[in-house]
């Protein structure tokens, strides 16, 4: 799938949701005029009648404003629909000369929701993806099946280069035992770091600390209007308690100060905080910058062949083709893919987080999470045709409250009990040919997964299928992020250096990059 395609597809979904969108204004008209009749019929006396004179006139502005505003933001709506063509274009425009996106959220929009009692029906689900390119805000349409390589797109990076290292992991070509060239050590980075990267590092702080102290006035000034506003109604209440006949004065003062506060933020603090966001961004030094400006380099520094995609991920459909979960819809995302070979090995890596919603649920029920933490997938050195699971021991813990990971895990029916008493306390066993499962996994392979094991945190999985292995880690930690609350300092990159180290010494430590068979066959 190239640039091309996704924007055929982006657009073909922006022409599906404009539809559906009309289909719901049109319901949602149809409603409103029901409704306003019945509205109309309750409060008409009220507003025309006797009593009209002692109903506050801004009781019967209500309905004409809410009328007003309705159909202004129905307008807009619709005028953003008829230009979204445009905006695509723009997009692409804007990706081909090399620009990336920032702040990817995602949510489903369904276009319609009916509430029956506790139960909400809601139909025509469409997935959305918002995020921003140099301050242009994008709200698009985008069908889950090319989402990862829309992610790839956004992150600035090429798709056929990301394709191609996809090839070369999923080829049948068997890996050739080429000389190790060893991980850059601790120390080597530190001193990369203290020479490289300091100087950026400093900037990025520095508008860590404006974006923090920010954040801190906003939280302020919103202490304050609600404290005021409170200390208002306290007093207020207190003067209407002996004087009764104030309630008609109280009220409109009641509504005359929330209108002023709403006026007050929305004509002068939120500009004032976008100005002053918008100059952070343009400066060049905006902390949100962070994977681009240091953790890229870093991956470059391991090997400047890796490819670092930031908003990509191992995508459901390559999930469900690793055959390795129950068949479910399960909703995939996650980050900070890195895809190369290392010693002649190839390999993918990637934060990865997997939930599950049921197709029936309760209305406050939140999804399933299946799997949160980190997925590494290289090239076995071994070719063979059996599965392989190696779960880790369930504590406690996971015996009371459940195991989603390892409940959601297709795993063969026979169960390996090896020679390692070690290795069997720390895991269990599947595979349906006991003889390739040994031939696989030897005295050395077993130890190796030991040590690796014992250096991560969380639980570990492994599987081998495919002439693959693979390495889950649900820890339920996305690694390598930063927000306006964490300090960007020499140790964080230590840290994050000694993460990524671990990681890839996975393939050093099991040897993948040796070419088993032909050793033996020597």
């Amino acid at each position: 799938m190239n640039n091309n395609n996704i924007q055929e597809i982006l657009l073909r979904e922006h022409n599906r949701d404009k539809k559906l969108t009309y289909y719901a204004f049109a319901l949602y008209a149809v409603i409103g005029v029901i409704v306003i009749m019945f509205l109309s019929r309750i409060l008409l006396s009220r507003f025309t009648g006797n009593e009209s004179t002692s109903t506050p006139i801004y009781y019967k502005l209500i309905i004409p404003v809410i009328l007003i505003g309705f159909g202004f933001t129905i307008l807009k709506k619709i005028k953003a629909l008829n230009n979204r063509h445009l905006l695509i274009e723009k997009l692409f425009d804007d990706l081909n000369a090399g620009k990336k996106a920032s702040s990817i959220t995602q949510f489903v929009d369904y276009k319609i929701t009916l509430p029956l009692g506790k139960i909400r029906v809601r139909l025509y689900p469409v997935n959305f993806l918002c995020f921003s390119i140099q301050n242009e805000v994008y709200n698009l349409p985008v069908p889950l099946g090319i989402e990862p390589d829309f992610k790839v797109l956004l992150s600035g990076v090429n798709i056929d280069h990301v394709n191609n290292l996809k090839e070369n992991l999923n080829s049948d070509k068997v890996i050739e035992t080429i000389e190790s060239v060893p991980l850059k050590t601790i120390p080597e980075f530190k001193e990369y770091a203290d020479t490289e990267l300091a100087p950026v590092l400093k900037n990025l702080e520095k508008s860590r600390k404006k974006g923090l102290s920010f954040l801190i006035i906003g939280i302020v000034f919103s202490v304050l209007v609600v404290g005021g506003f409170m200390f208002f109604n306290y007093t207020k209440a207190a003067d209407l308690a002996s004087n009764p006949e104030n309630a008609s004065s109280y009220a409109s003062s009641i509504f005359i100060v929330f209108g002023i506060l709403c006026v007050i933020i929305y004509l002068v603090y939120i500009p004032i905080m976008k100005k002053r966001y918008k100059q952070i961004g343009d400066s060049g030094e905006n902390y949100t910058s962070f994977k681009e400006q240091i953790f890229k380099k870093m991956i470059a520094f391991i090997n400047p062949a890796f490819q670092y995609v930031e908003h990509g991920y191992i995508g459901a459909r390559e999930l469900r083709e690793l055959d390795i979960f129950r068949d479910k819809n399960y909703d995939v995302t996650g980050n900070d893919q890195i895809l190369g070979s290392y010693n002649g090995v190839p390999f993918q890596y990637c934060d990865l987080y997997m939930s599950h919603t049921p197709t029936f649920r309760l209305q406050n029920e939140s999804p399933e999470e299946v799997f949160s933490g980190q997925f590494f997938m290289a090239k076995f050195n071994k070719t063979f045709s059996t599965q392989i699971v190696i779960s880790p021991k369930a504590g406690i813990s996971e015996y009371i409250i459940g195991n989603s990971f390892s409940s959601n895990i297709v795993k063969p029916s026979g169960k390996i009990m090896l020679e390692d008493p070690e290795f069997t306390k720390m895991f269990d066993v599947y595979a349906n040919d006991q003889v390739e499962a040994r031939y696989i996994l030897t005295p050395a392979t077993m130890q190796n997964i030991k040590d690796i094991a014992h250096k991560a945190k969380g639980n570990l999985f492994f599987f081998f299928i495919n002439n693959k292995i693979i390495a889950a880690n649900n820890n339920r930690i996305n690694k390598f992020e930063t927000g306006v609350t964490t300090k960007l300092n020499p140790e964080l990159l230590v840290s994050f250096y000694e993460d990524l180290y671990k990681q890839f010494s996975i393939i050093d430590d099991l040897k993948l990059n040796i070419n088993i068979w032909k050793q033996q066959a020597n």
